[in-house]
C-alpha cells in the first residue's frame, strides 16, 4: 500500500521550522558581533553590560517565539508568567523536554542568568552570546556553586535545568546535582516551572526536522515559590541534602507533567 501523503500544512511547517532555525542562528551572530560590543563598550561595568545584553536576548527571544507562532510552527499557553518577574535573587528550575525551553523562559524574563551546558559554549553561533550575557557554565565544579550564589546575592535571577540536558520521551527523569547544590547552598525560596509539548517534538531523541503531523503546543506553568529548608538538615553532608532536594524536584516535575496531561 502506498504511503499516505503528508498534509500541505506539514510541508509549510517544515519550511517554516528551517527558516526559524536560520533566523535564530544568523540573529545570534548579528547581535553578538554588532550589538553586544557596543553595550560592553558603553557600560560602566561588566555587570551592567551583562544585564544589558540579557535584556537584548530577552527581546530577541520574544520576537523569535512570536515569529514561530505567526508562522504556524507552534502555539503556547503560559500560566503564572508574572511570578517569574516578581522578586529578586531567585533560583528558577524547570524540566527540559525540548530545544525551545530556554528560549521560552528567557522570553519571559527581562534579565536572568542561565546555567548552560558545556556543548553550547562550543557552538560558534552561541559562544559570544553566552559570554556577553554572563551566563554560567555547568561543567566547572570548583567555581560553579560560588558563581551561582554570587549571581543570586547580586539580586539576579538564575535559570537552571536540573536535568542538565533535554529529557527523552518515555524515559524516567534524571536529575543532576547542580541545581540541588545551588538551592541547598543558597537556602532561599525557589520557583519551579513545568513545560510540556504536545505532540512531542524537539526532544533529545528527535532531530529538528522530525516535525509532528500537527503544530507543537507548549504549556508552561509557573508554580508558587518553594521553601527548600524542610529538606535541609543542619550539619548534614551536601550530597545527602542534594539527594533529598532532587527527590523534591522530581516529584514536582512529575506531578506537574501529569497535571498537564490530565487537563489536556
Amino acid at each position: 500500500r502506498a504511503p499516505r501523503m503528508k498534509p500541505l500544512n506539514y510541508y509549510w511547517r517544515l519550511v517554516a521550522t528551517a527558516f526559524s532555525y536560520a533566523v535564530f542562528g544568523l540573529g545570534a551572530l548579528f547581535i553578538t558581533l554588532a550589538v553586544f560590543p557596543v553595550i560592553h563598550l558603553l557600560a560602566f561595568s561588566r555587570r551592567r553590560a551583562n544585564r544589558g545584553c540579557q535584556y537584548v536576548v530577552h527581546l530577541t527571544f520574544r520576537f523569535f517565539i512570536r515569529m514561530m507562532t505567526v508562522l504556524g510552527v507552534l502555539s503556547h499557553d503560559i500560566a503564572g508568567a508574572q511570578k517569574l518577574r516578581d522578586g529578586k535573587g531567585k533560583v528558577i528550575v524547570a524540566n527540559h523536554p525540548t530545544l525551545l525551553d530556554i528560549v521560552f523562559l528567557v522570553s519571559l524574563l527581562p534579565t536572568a542568568v542561565c546555567v548552560v551546558k558545556k556543548s553550547a559554549w562550543s557552538n560558534p553561533f552561541l559562544a559570544g552570546l553566552l559570554w556577553a550575557t554572563g551566563y554560567i557554565r555547568s561543567d566547572e565544579p570548583f567555581a560553579f556553586i560560588d558563581d551561582c550564589v554570587r549571581i543570586l546575592e547580586q539580586n539576579n535571577k538564575l535559570l537552571i535545568f536540573p536535568e542538565a540536558t533535554r529529557s527523552v520521551p518515555g524515559q524516567p527523569i534524571t536529575l543532576k546535582r547542580a541545581a540541588a547544590s545551588v538551592i541547598s547552598t543558597y537556602g532561599k525560596r525557589f520557583l519551579s516551572v513545568i513545560i510540556t509539548c504536545n505532540p512531542p517534538s524537539l526532544s533529545k531523541a528527535q532531530r529538528w526536522y522530525d516535525i509532528p503531523d500537527r503544530k507543537m503546543h507548549f504549556r508552561i506553568t509557573v508554580g508558587d515559590s518553594i521553601d527548600p529548608r524542610p529538606a535541609m538538615i543542619e550539619g548534614e553532608e551536601l550530597s545527602k541534602t542534594n539527594r533529598r532536594i532532587n527527590a523534591m524536584l522530581r516529584e514536582l516535575f512529575l506531578a506537574g507533567i501529569e497535571e498537564h496531561e490530565r487537563s489536556g
